[in-house]
């Protein structure tokens, strides 16, 4: 993302709406990253290698939310 970050932009969302879902969907699979996502206040990680089952599968459990 040209300006900010996955990461920075989850913070900022969830900073003005505390209900909000965030999935983050990546390229990258570091532990840091997923963790830093996580205190960030994702709802769902996913790598870009997954299958589009998984990914419309956690997007309808993140919906559930």
């Amino acid at each position: 993302m040209p300006i900010l970050d996955g990461i920075e932009a989850t913070r900022r969302i969830r900073e003005r709406l505390p209900n909000a879902s965030v999935l983050v969907l990546t390229g990258s699979s570091i532990s840091a990253d997923v963790d830093r996502a996580r205190q960030a206040g994702v709802a769902a990680f996913l790598t870009k290698d997954r299958l589009g089952t998984q990914l419309v599968n956690a997007i309808l459990e993140v919906g559930e939310r």
